[in-house]
């Protein structure tokens, strides 16, 4: 049996380990933003512009850079198509983007993510 994910922000803000297709910045601050596939295939934050590249079923790489808006003209976002994937950073450079390392704590992505540009 599988656990429903909570996703509503809460009031104590920790962001969940295994992403729920909210913007983790913005669920930090007692927020629920819905991430918008953008024209780079990546996921993207519409208040933030933070953006999460997914590999679907494994990870959900929050990337280092902050996308500018450029959003698909059919909408999708990731709370509808929601996997359960693993929150990470980008430790690499290019696709995948990470090494395999994941968060181990919701303190870790909050640093993170005041790291990004």
């Amino acid at each position: 049996m599988s656990a429903k994910i909570n996703n509503k922000a809460t009031a104590d803000n920790n962001i969940p380990l295994i992403w729920n297709g909210y913007c983790p910045e913005c669920w930090s601050k007692g927020k629920s933003v819905r991430m918008k596939l953008n024209t780079n295939d990546f996921f993207e934050c519409e208040e933030t512009g933070l953006q999460i590249c997914v590999l679907r079923g494994i990870q959900a790489i929050i990337l280092n850079f902050r996308g500018a808006g450029n959003f698909r003209s059919t909408e999708t976002y990731a709370d509808e198509i929601e996997n359960s994937e693993i929150l990470s950073a980008q430790t690499m450079s290019k696709a995948p983007f990470n090494n395999g390392e994941i968060f181990g704590s919701s303190e870790e992505i909050s640093n993170f993510i005041a790291s990004v540009g």
